[in-house]
């Protein structure tokens, strides 16, 4: 890998770890539903707009893969990004941090069920690992998790489980239609169901300040606009199991601007779930493993 690719793999996981601290920043002022219907917005304007230039009449679906890709916009967009804001507004940016790191571990998880990947001895131990470190979250005594943020948490993993399910439902449309613009018709079908389930969401909060407009502006740039188009160069110059590994700079930087900028005390014992977590991640993203996050 060199230097230039390295850097920007570092600055999608920086990208993707801002998302918890500039989350609970915006919805101080904004409905979680609310920041979902400004992502979804942002996501069609921009990525529909690269999709048409990089790939012209290519961007235009078949009308048989219709259906499929009203599949993977509830599953990759609709359903996991309402999961995930409205459990991040439940719970921590700490715990919603770690929770991410699961979802390429989930996604081993799915493939294997489906026959997609062959099991590894370090992809079982893996999983077993990363599970276990859940689990401890919800039934741990002391385990950093007080009963205000443990339906927080339980939305975060289903969050996980919906877009690791994406992930692998996505695998045999991506060999007919380019990632971008796959991506772009997820976001562009979403945005068409939020009148069903945005109706009577406030889009421009009269009360909402400076501060959370801000916030909400981070949002769109970085874990929507920016960490997805990169992911998309990255992905095409290294392995999906390279940007698995890379996954765990994820919580260190939710954690830290959760602790340092947010106040949030998490409880020691919390390190026994990061541990479990991230030494699954590690082992099913290990070189040998096909992996995580791939949609190849």
């Amino acid at each position: 890998m060199d230097r230039r690719t390295r850097d920007v793999l570092i600055f999608v996981q920086v990208c993707y770890g801002l998302f918890p601290w500039l989350g609970k920043l915006a919805m101080v002022g904004f409905e979680p539903r609310a920041v979902l219907v400004w992502r979804l917005a942002a996501g069609t304007l921009v990525l529909g707009a690269a999709a048409v230039w990089r790939h012209g009449r290519r961007a235009l679906p078949a009308r048989a893969d219709l259906l499929h890709l009203a599949l993977l916009s509830l599953l990759g967009i609709v359903v996991n990004q309402l999961l995930f804001l409205e459990g991040l507004s439940r719970s921590t940016a700490v715990n919603a941090g770690l929770l991410m790191c699961i979802i390429p571990v989930v996604t081993v998880a799915a493939a294997l069920l489906t026959k997609q990947e062959r099991p590894t001895g370090r992809s079982q131990l893996g999983i077993v690992l990363a599970v276990a470190g859940v689990g401890w979250m919800f039934v741990g005594r002391g385990a950093g998790l007080s009963a205000g943020t443990a339906l927080g948490d339980l939305l975060l993993t289903l969050n996980a489980v919906s877009y690791s399910l994406y992930l692998v439902a996505a695998k045999p449309l991506l060999r007919r239609l380019p990632r971008l613009v796959l991506g772009a018709w997820i976001f562009a079908i979403g945005l068409m169901t939020v009148p069903w389930f945005c109706r009577d969401v406030d889009w421009v909060p009269p009360d909402a300040s400076a501060t959370q407009w801000w916030a909400l502006a981070g949002v769109l740039i970085f874990p929507t606009v920016l960490a997805y188009l990169l992911n998309i160069v990255v992905l095409a110059r290294v392995a999906a199991s390279t940007t698995a590994a890379f996954v765990m700079l994820q919580p260190l930087l939710a954690s830290a601007l959760g602790i340092g900028l947010l106040g949030e005390r998490p409880e020691p014992s919390l390190l026994i779930t990061a541990a479990a977590v991230l030494s699954g991640l590690w082992l099913v993203s290990a070189r040998g493993v096909r992996a995580a996050a791939s949609v190849d």
